[in-house]
């Protein structure tokens, strides 16, 4: 009586899969009526236009229903988006292809289900189960074979019902409309991209001639591609909607749970105390219960909002997909603007805020205040902890931590007073967020009343410890942390490019190539990024422009120019990126632009400035990109500040100048401007000291990479915190670094450390 809908129906209909179990045909039917009934009239749709917010309505019922009493604005009914139509013009609105879609796929559905039940044409008493084509008749069992008794009728063409269904269901989907245009009448062939709209052959030599227009089925993939896109961000919203919906349930539940155990706190005290305090538990309990009424209604007033959000997300998702599923190509273009400019709308609508309960179940009742029981009462105090007033403390650093290394924070509890809350909470929640991903961080109770957060990084970068009691953020939170690479992460990587002679300076461009300078050829070598291949290389020995003697430090500018050290020359030399001599700076001597014997060159990332170790002068020259002197720092010494023949720089993401001062054994720290700020000679307490540094490096994490003569790599934070070591004895998967004197990071993180010895750059 109620047969199944066939799920090539339904499927059409619903634009969503049927699922083991098809709803039958008369849900279908009704569920279609439905979705063709008009929101605002209430009647079936009749000429459905589409709002900019996606919704469906007739066009009388948006426009008004004769000329004289034409709207000028539109209020969706479904979510009170207001739409001026006065801008949008007379046809602004585009008809709701999908919408007539489904009312084909409703008149087949009809068909079938009266297919289903007619009943025989010849007896008319039983139903029919099959269609003579040549009588246009449908009969029973009993009346085909009377037909076959006949011999001028046993030739006629009788077919089942159930094929007579098929056949109707084989018209789905419905054959796609020809869209015209409205000017000219033509066929809707083309799409212009300067007007995202759909045009005629003729529009191109009128309205849109010099414009950037396509054939649909060409253009179509990529905007197909845009639209499917902004639907994943539209599904992604309304995940996030969805879960904090559900959040706003559980907030409210836990609200309800506690108001209810509280009320069994305050009857048990209640019960024990004098009978003079009986005639106050109700006073209790109405204040109670108005703090817990006042906190449900800011609470159910956040979730309307946010279930208008959802409803808004949910109706533009369900219309792309319908729209994406039962429309041509030209259907999807005409509306795809709408799609993504309402998609960014909506998402772009809300703050992230909004999404985040308000009111948490904060409510505690404190019995220790009813200690005066003969005395007047001021009442019941509904005291809770106070998130913002609770301290966060650690036995390390927390703005550092180290990948697989597990850190702790500690939480102290106070309430609103600033007193000690020692009791355990169950909703003290800690993530560790970056700008990929998000740890979820462990929460213990200490004996002592704290709380311990811990968590164990795996990826280095920059991440917010965010540390919450009820949705609010306790003092100082979320806190940045820098995850560094512990050294035990370190990866040898298996590149070595070998064959090099006496390597000294590297570095690497925003092509992804290596330069090497090669003082053994007195010439710099240009290699592919982590290969052996020299796609150039450029100078020789001598003094002329282009020409090297005992050439050292390396780098590259912003547009890909190289700077490289001649140290034997006492001068700086200015490259193209092809190895074109540009200009050169520098003689020998002791005054401004003057150097003597100098070994590396850096460039500062915020101000642009070329600093050099100039070694022999024992300071650090600062030059303007076009070499004219700014100023230099250092002095030959030992104390703070002094340099002793100082052989490399490296700048920190603050800017920070680090020096590497070699006789004097240690790392100096310098401001950009050059004022000494601090400066470490070992790994404080790591038992690493320093033996003649020649090289630095930085990496964007805060990673100070430091070579010397005994301990290969050191690996330190920019604070001077000991990390380990890259390189040493020992460690069969680490090969040693023999006479480092230049280390560089490619595009993709990848360090490059050359080895004048053995002629070697190793990639890790």
């Amino acid at each position: 009586l109620n047969p199944p809908c066939p799920s090539h129906l339904f499927t059409a209909a619903m634009s969503v899969d049927t699922g083991p179990t098809p709803p039958s045909l008369a849900e279908t039917l009704k569920k279609v009526e439905e979705m063709l009934t008009c929101g605002h009239c209430l009647y079936s749709y009749a000429d459905p236009r589409v709002l900019p917010c996606l919704h469906v309505f007739c066009r009388c019922c948006i426009y008004g229903p004769t000329n004289d009493r034409r709207s000028t604005v539109f209020c969706c009914p479904a979510c009170h988006t207001v739409t001026d139509l006065t801008a949008l013009g007379e046809n602004g609105l585009l008809p709701a292809h999908h919408v007539h879609h489904l009312f084909d796929i409703r008149d087949v559905l009809t068909k079938v289900d009266s297919l289903q039940e007619r009943q025989c044409e010849k007896c008319e008493q039983e139903r029919a189960s099959s269609l003579c084509r040549d009588c246009g008749q449908y009969i029973c069992v009993e009346c085909i074979q009377t037909h076959e008794l006949w011999s001028e009728l046993r030739s006629h063409d009788i077919v089942p019902i159930s094929r007579v269904i098929e056949e109707a269901v084989e018209m789905l989907p419905p054959k796609r409309r020809t869209l015209r245009c409205s000017k000219h009448s033509k066929e809707l062939e083309l799409y212009c991209r300067s007007c995202a709209e759909l045009i005629c052959h003729n529009c191109t030599v009128q309205q849109h001639k010099k414009h950037n227009y396509h054939i649909v089925s060409d253009v179509f993939p990529n905007l197909k591609e845009a639209v499917g896109v902004n639907a994943k961000l539209l599904r992604g919203t309304l995940t996030l909607v969805n879960e904090a919906l559900e959040e706003f349930d559980a907030c409210a539940g836990r609200i309800t749970s506690q108001r209810d155990s509280l009320q069994q706190d305050i009857d048990e005290t209640i019960r024990r105390l004098h009978e003079e305090l009986e005639s106050r538990r109700k006073e209790f309990t109405e204040q109670l219960q108005q703090i817990a009424d006042e906190k449900m209604r800011l609470l159910a007033l956040q979730r309307r909002k946010v279930e208008t959000l959802q409803k808004q997300l949910d109706d533009a998702l369900a219309f792309t997909d319908r729209h994406m599923k039962t429309s041509s190509e030209g259907e999807v273009l005409a509306v795809s603007r709408h799609i993504v400019r309402r998609s960014v709308e909506l998402v772009n609508s809300y703050q992230p805020d909004i999404l985040i309960p308000n009111q948490a179940a904060n409510m505690i009742f404190k019995p220790e205040r009813l200690q005066e029981v003969c005395s007047p009462y001021r009442g019941v105090c509904i005291a809770f902890v106070c998130p913002a007033k609770c301290l966060v403390s650690s036995t390390q650093p927390m703005e550092v931590a180290f990948t697989n290394i597990q850190s702790t924070a500690i939480v102290h509890l106070k309430d609103e007073n600033g007193a000690d809350y020692f009791n355990p909470l169950k909703h003290i929640t800690a993530t560790l967020v970056s700008s990929s991903d998000t740890l979820q961080c462990q929460v213990d109770h200490h004996t002592n009343g704290s709380h311990i957060v811990s968590y164990t990084p795996k990826l280095p970068k920059r991440y917010r410890l965010s540390i919450q009691i009820n949705g609010i953020h306790v003092q100082g939170s979320p806190f940045m942390v820098l995850v560094k690479r512990s050294s035990s992460d370190i990866v040898m990587s298996p590149r070595v490019l070998k064959g090099l002679k006496r390597p000294c300076g590297v570095a690497c461009n925003s092509k992804g190539e290596v330069l090497v300078v090669e003082s053994g050829l007195y010439k710099v070598s240009v290699y592919t990024l982590g290969g052996s291949n020299v796609v150039r290389r450029f100078g020789s020995f001598g003094s002329a422009p282009g020409q090297f003697n005992d050439p050292d430090g390396i780098t590259v500018d912003g547009s890909d120019n190289i700077l490289v050290v001649d140290s034997g020359n006492h001068r700086i030399q200015k490259f193209t990126a092809e190895g074109e001599f540009i200009t050169t700076v520098g003689t020998k001597g002791d005054g401004p632009l003057q150097f003597n014997l100098p070994t590396n060159i850096r460039i500062h990332p915020q101000t642009g400035n070329v600093y050099v170790c100039d070694q022999y002068n024992h300071r650090v020259q600062i030059m303007k990109e076009d070499f004219s002197f700014v100023g230099s720092f250092g002095r030959e010494g030992n104390q703070d500040g002094d340099l002793l023949y100082p052989t490399d720089l490296a700048f920190d993401c603050s800017g920070n100048v680090y020096v590497s001062d070699a006789w004097n054994n240690r790392i100096h720290l310098f401001d950009l401007d050059g004022h000494f700020l601090n400066n470490f000679s070992d790994g404080q307490g790591n038992e690493i000291y320093f033996s003649s540094p020649s090289c630095l490096c930085i990496t964007s994490d805060d990673t100070l990479y430091v070579a010397d003569n005994i301990n290969n790599l050191s690996v330190f934070s920019t604070a001077g915190v000991f990390i380990g070591s890259v390189g040493k004895e020992g460690n069969p998967n680490m090969p040693r670094f023999n006479t480092v004197h230049g280390i560089a990071v490619d595009m993709d993180g990848k360090m490059h450390a050359t080895n004048y010895t053995t002629g070697t750059i190793q990639v890790f």
